[in-house]
């Protein structure tokens, strides 16, 4: 008889935090779009009341246990100084380390910290060199995960610019590519090393939510509940005991996130229906029925604050779920 998958210890932590906080923020803000193409200028990224506690304190009231920053989009902007690129927040106006304080303030509210980190990377001039571009991906990671403590999560994302695995992938949750051209398991193992505790995924793509592209990964992600994808509905897969092509099972918890913002970034003087509360609590209540967490997005303005907008929902779906302080 096949034993089934257990969770690991790491994970085991992780799936008790529940609720998080996604927070993207960076250029994409000041420039008002969604994915930007590296070339918005560093100098024009200047927020005067730039509060990372706030967010943090937000996060916390709101009955979060984690929350994860985007350190580095697909524009390739990182908010870090890097030794690697001066495309960073050491080229900006104010010169703050935002990781830095993001890292501060998560441990001032008592929230654990994660990190996104896009694998695309439309500023680096040797993108398309991909040894060499491992060699920069893999020395950015050491940055993050011996300069700021202890890392919750790893998010990547992206992978589908060099190496798509849904390109006439054969619907099999089994099925993945091994994201050879990112050099991944080399990622993988090295975050590893530098942070055993550390969970590392690769945001799946949206015609297989809950499947990962790349393994190995430690848990898995669903942007959104439901994708209609080329017409078809694809639903998340739940079940936390993951088939490999080997034959063998690996336990890999899900991670839903949604967005309070339609575009992930907050966008100036935008149109668009904000969640209810009654949406958000169930958002959360059908990932608790999953055994999966829920990373909630916001995004702070170009003055880098989160907008009151959302507060007023958030502290509902506190006050209703009992969960917030």
């Amino acid at each position: 008889m096949r034993m089934a998958a257990k969770p690991t210890p790491a994970q085991r932590s992780w799936m008790s935090l529940r609720y998080g906080m996604f927070v993207h923020f960076g250029p994409n803000a000041f420039a008002g779009v969604s994915v930007g193409d590296g070339t918005f200028p560093a100098w024009r990224v200047r927020a005067d009341s730039l509060d990372v506690r706030s967010w943090a304190r937000l996060a916390a009231e709101s009955g979060m246990k984690y929350a994860v920053l985007t350190a580095k989009h697909v524009d390739g902007f990182c908010l870090w100084h890097t030794g690697q690129t001066n495309y960073s927040v050491s080229s900006t106006p104010a010169g703050r380390d935002i990781v830095g304080e993001f890292a501060e303030a998560c441990r001032a509210e008592g929230l654990q910290m994660g990190l996104y980190y896009a694998l695309w990377d439309r500023h680096c001039p040797f993108y398309e060199e991909d040894e060499l571009y491992a060699q920069f991906v893999m020395r950015q990671i050491t940055e993050l995960l011996t300069g700021y403590g202890p890392i919750l999560e790893l998010w990547f994302d992206g992978g589908w610019d060099k190496d798509h695995p849904t390109r006439d992938w054969p619907h099999d949750p089994s099925w993945h590519l091994t994201g050879e051209r990112w050099r991944w398991k080399q990622i993988y193992d090295l975050a590893h090393e530098l942070q055993p505790d550390c969970l590392v995924t690769q945001n799946s793509s949206s015609d297989r939510p809950g499947i990962p592209n790349y393994m190995p990964v430690d848990f898995r992600t669903s942007e959104h509940y439901d994708f209609v994808f080329a017409d078809q509905l694809r639903e998340a897969v739940t079940d936390t005991s993951f088939a490999l092509e080997d034959g063998g099972e690996v336990f890999l918890p899900l991670e839903f996130c949604e967005t309070l913002t339609p575009d992930w970034f907050w966008k100036a003087g935008s149109c668009y229906s904000h969640p209810s509360a009654a949406a958000i609590r169930g958002w959360y209540l059908t990932a608790r029925n999953c055994g999966a967490n829920l990373l909630l997005n916001v995004g702070p303005n170009s003055a880098g604050l989160i907008p009151d907008v959302h507060k007023r929902y958030l502290a509902s779906v506190a006050r209703d779920l009992g969960i917030g302080h």
